[in-house]
C-alpha cells in the first residue's frame, strides 16, 4: 500500500506575511483539463479576486493543462494554506463539472528577500511554450500578469511579441543565486 508523505511536505512550512512565494497546484493524478475555457476562466478570476482581497499580489499566474503555477506576494490576512486553500475550495464545483480534483497539496518556495522574481516569471510565463502546447507566435490565454513592467523580459520579446527560440531549451538560472528551476 502507498503511504502518503504529506507531513513531510508540511513539516518546513512557513507561512510569512508579505513574503513571496511562487506555487505550484496539480491536479489529482495529473489529469488534463484545466485549460478549458470555463475551468481557465474561473481558476484565472479566483486567483485575481485573492488579489482584490488583498491576500495576494500577484506577479505571474498560468493555467497549465493539468496545473497551475501562481507567483505572489502573500497579504497579511491569511496564511499560505489559506491562500491555496480558497483557490481551491473556490474552483471546486467548476473542476469537478469537467471531471478534475485538485491534489491534496501543493509545492511552494519562498522566494529569499535578495531573490529576484524575474526568473520564476520568466519560468511561469515560458512553461506553456516549453511543453510546446502553442507556437511560439501565439499567446497563451492561460497567463496572467497584472504589471507587466514588472518584468524585463517581457520587454525583450521579438518585435511581434513572439517568444525568442532561444529561450526554449535554455535553463532557468538565477544571476544572483544560481537558483534552478526545474521544468515540468
Amino acid at each position: 500500500m502507498h503511504e502518503r508523505k504529506t507531513k513531510e511536505l508540511h513539516h518546513h512550512r512557513r507561512s510569512a506575511r508579505q513574503a513571496r512565494y511562487f506555487i505550484t497546484v496539480c491536479t489529482t493524478d495529473h489529469r488534463l483539463g484545466l485549460t478549458t475555457p470555463a475551468v481557465q476562466k474561473l481558476i484565472l478570476q479566483t486567483a485575481m479576486r485573492s488579489d482584490d482581497l488583498g491576500d495576494t499580489e500577484t506577479f505571474a499566474f498560468t493555467v497549465m493543462a493539468n496545473h497551475v503555477h501562481w507567483l505572489f506576494r502573500l497579504g497579511n490576512r491569511l496564511s499560505l494554506g489559506r491562500v491555496v486553500a480558497r483557490l481551491k475550495a473556490e474552483t471546486r464545483v467548476g473542476l469537478s463539472d469537467s471531471g478534475l480534483r485538485w491534489q491534496r497539496d501543493f509545492f511552494e518556495r519562498r522566494l529569499r528577500e535578495e531573490e529576484s522574481a524575474e526568473d520564476y516569471g520568466r519560468y511561469i510565463f515560458l512553461n506553456p511554450y516549453r511543453a510546446e502546447l502553442l507556437e511560439l507566435s501565439a499567446v497563451w490565454m492561460g497567463w496572467c500578469c497584472p504589471k507587466p513592467e514588472q518584468f524585463e523580459f517581457l520587454t525583450r520579446l521579438d518585435a511581434d511579441g513572439s517568444v525568442p527560440s532561444q529561450w526554449i531549451g535554455a535553463d532557468e538560472t538565477s544571476e544572483e543565486g544560481g537558483i534552478r528551476i526545474g521544468r515540468d
